[in-house]
């Protein structure tokens, strides 16, 4: 029998098909609810008739058994015991057979499957894609972690030696166009999903850009614009302006609330002048010819180069060449002088207190642990920006509030290195 949930998934049309082989009476003019109606009326009616012709009928037994016991009685007295015994044995089994052939279940009357037009079939297939590219333009994966190891771009792909992990390079192409490349686990896009909750549904991939200035200000970096992207790719080209400028690439989700959920982010590269560098080419086979300025122009001889360092190594099989005290690129580490002194300072937030030791305190929203007397100590990050911290005290019951708001402003400038002349 077909399902109420299989007849409502059907459309009028099909309805009206079924309804007229079963010679429902006036099915052209009834909508679908009455179609629904009238076929589950004929289908309980074909099941009825088919549990009354599987069913035996009692009376008629009944009546069947009183003659025969009768008959029985009759030949009882004009036989002997013996022959009574023998003649009395052979109705009951042949009474037997009957029931048994009655008592058989005769299979239900099958029913026409329903129709399904073209039309119908051609529209649940579009959705059925359009799902699947919905989802799979909006994993931005680029590898599954399997045993420690990375298995990337489909199984196709041989397990990688070295583990998979989050990582985004952004090169300088010349004065106006950036690209960006990266990797990102499985892992992380499931930690976006669960992050974002039921905005998850709405967010779409997204590359933002940031325009990197003077660490000296209030806002190092400020959004300059998003990029949307599909995943099933691992790199994108960017057009800038105004070079000579300071841009990063963070990678992430975008939902319709406004919220940027980040997952990777990239290095910082400053694009030339224009007329400094000739375009340079669009594949890693084209950056081996020329990799020394590319290197350079994304920012390899700096400090905080690891990934772009590890990258180019690992694409264009070579170690990458250490730049010396003169400007000369030596690959040797051993044969070049010290030409830069590492020097990072830093800063970091300690705000401290004191109240009950039976009272809650929270900072910047988040509850703080006490001390046994009631003193509390919290370190905190300190980046290049002004921030307002409301610490906040409650007694026990609830009933006392006390506030105090600490604002903090932090600006870092770095200055020239100084370089001083030999005279020994």
């Amino acid at each position: 029998m077909i399902t109420t949930a299989d007849l409502k998934a059907q459309t009028r049309r099909e309805l009206a098909d079924l309804a007229r082989n079963y010679g429902v009476a006036g099915w052209h003019g009834l909508k679908k609810d009455e179609l629904i109606e009238e076929i589950k009326k004929v289908q309980r009616r074909l099941r009825r008739k088919g549990l009354s012709e599987s069913t035996p009928p009692k009376a008629k037994s009944k009546q069947s058994s009183k003659v025969k016991s009768s008959k029985l009685q009759n030949a009882s007295k004009l036989q002997n015991a013996s022959k009574v015994k023998e003649t009395t044995a052979a109705p009951r089994t042949a009474a037997a057979k009957p029931a048994r052939s009655a008592g058989k279940p005769k299979p239900l009357p099958k029913l026409p499957e329903p129709k399904i037009s073209a039309k119908t079939a051609r529209i649940r297939a579009q959705i059925r894609k359009r799902r699947e590219t919905t989802q799979k333009n909006k994993d931005l994966s680029t590898g599954t972690l399997v045993g420690g190891a990375a298995v990337q771009k489909g199984a196709k792909r041989t397990k990688a030696s070295e583990p998979h992990q989050d990582r985004m390079i952004l090169l300088v192409r010349d004065s106006f166009w950036l690209q960006a490349s990266w990797e990102i686990t499985r892992a992380s896009v499931e930690r976006a999903q669960s992050a974002l909750a039921e905005r998850w549904h709405t967010a779409v991939p997204m590359l933002r850009l940031l325009s990197v200035s003077d660490v000296s200000s209030n806002c190092a970096e400020s959004v300059e614009r998003d990029i949307p992207i599909h995943g099933g790719v691992d790199n994108w080209y960017i057009d800038v302006d105004d070079p000579p400028s300071r841009y990063r690439v963070v990678i992430g989700y975008l939902s319709d609330t406004g919220e940027f959920y980040t997952v990777c982010r990239s290095n910082v590269v400053e694009t030339p002048r224009p007329g400094e560098c000739d375009r340079l080419d669009e594949h890693w086979r084209d950056i081996a010819e020329d990799y020394e300025r590319i290197y350079s122009l994304s920012g390899g001889y700096e400090t905080d180069c690891g990934d772009l360092k590890e990258v180019f190594e690992e694409r264009l099989r070579r170690p990458m060449p250490l730049r010396g005290e003169q400007g000369q690129t030596v690959a040797d580490p051993a044969l070049l002088r010290q030409s830069k002194l590492p020097f990072d300072v830093d800063a970091e937030l300690i705000i401290f207190g004191k109240t009950v030791s039976s009272a809650s305190v929270m900072v910047a929203g988040r509850p703080v642990k006490l001390q046994p007397d009631g003193s509390f100590t919290v370190r905190m990050e300190l980046p290049d920006k002004r921030q307002v911290l409301p610490v906040t005290a409650e007694s026990r019951d609830g009933l006392r509030q006390r506030t105090t708001v600490v604002a903090v402003e932090r600006n870092t400038k770095v200055m020239e290195p100084v370089e001083l002349d030999d005279c020994l």
